[in-house]
């Protein structure tokens, strides 16, 4: 498609692929602005359901307005294939960008901070977005985050109870994510809430922290086997270096039942900014005074 012209878009190169898209640079003809293109892939252009998730996570995201959010500028169809037209994003995404160098607490703080704050309008705007791993992560290079991809993303709303209910359709079988970073309650297929999301970012807290994945096996069925059964390993075993606030904090995300982590991402914010307060601040402010500012 480089060099094609799709709407008022023109297609530069290709970005990268995925399992539900391919993401093309454009240079859009109607204003000065450089854009990402994201098409379903071709084998999946006459599939209805595909279509259907495709078409979904751009009505999602378009509910959303927030600069930890990527913003999406238009939806269409070019040749039988939909695409969604979004802000060109500069940088790695998040599994990129661990592996260049070990991360500083610094660092670690602060990017869970910031996909906090983006989960937190999610789901203020009763969405829950139910696949947050380091691939759906955007860091630029100022080291502003960006969180991708809604695909899989699912509306709720608080019922008479208090408690969280899921609407949209559910697949049965295999739950659609990676086991890695799942929930128990979403590996199991039962209602899933918000807090589903922050055990993700808990995972992908320890990530950052330790280079490893706290549940990882040998095989899926292994990695499975342990999110619902077993204990990682101690953050501050493998880095010793780490401040214990952390642990703490990874400890809560990463409890088996949902009503024992936090209950909300403007709680985790809470105590993600006050550890915060306490990490080396000339490190904070050398990594991210354009950011934020403590």
């Amino acid at each position: 498609m480089v060099g094609t012209t799709v709407r008022h878009y023109r297609v530069i190169g290709r970005i990268g692929i995925g399992g539900m898209g391919v993401v093309y640079e454009a240079e859009d003809t109607r204003l000065p602005r450089r854009v990402a293109l994201k098409f379903l892939p071709e084998e999946l252009a006459g599939d209805p359901e595909a279509t259907r998730r495709f078409k979904r996570e751009a009505q999602t995201i378009a509910l959303l307005n927030h600069p930890n959010i990527c913003t999406i500028y238009d939806i269409d169809e070019h040749d039988g294939r939909w695409f969604i037209a979004m802000e060109r994003l500069e940088g790695a995404n998040l599994k990129l960008h661990m592996v260049r160098k070990p991360l500083e607490t610094a660092e670690v703080v602060a990017i869970a901070l910031q996909i906090t704050q983006a989960l937190e309008a999610a789901h203020g705007s009763g969405i829950v977005h139910r696949d947050i791993k380091p691939g759906n992560i955007f860091v630029s290079g100022t080291r502003q985050v960006k969180v991708l991809d809604f695909g899989l993303a699912r509306r709720f709303r608080e019922e008479d109870t208090g408690e969280p209910t899921v609407y949209g359709s559910t697949m049965p079988g295999r739950p659609l994510g990676t086991a890695n970073y799942m929930a128990p309650e979403r590996i199991l297929q039962t209602p899933v809430d918000p807090r589903s999301d922050l055990f993700s970012v808990g995972v992908v807290i320890y990530e950052m922290a330790t280079g490893r994945l706290p549940f990882a096996g040998a095989s899926p069925s292994e990695t499975v086997t342990n999110v619902l059964e077993k204990e990682p390993e101690p953050l501050t075993k493998l880095s010793p270096n780490r401040p214990a606030h952390l642990q703490r904090i990874v400890d809560r995300l990463l409890r088996k039942r949902a009503d024992e982590r936090y209950q909300s991402a403007g709680e985790l914010r809470e105590n993600l900014t006050s550890l915060a307060r306490k990490v080396d601040s000339s490190s904070f402010t050398r990594l991210f005074g354009r950011i934020f500012s403590k």
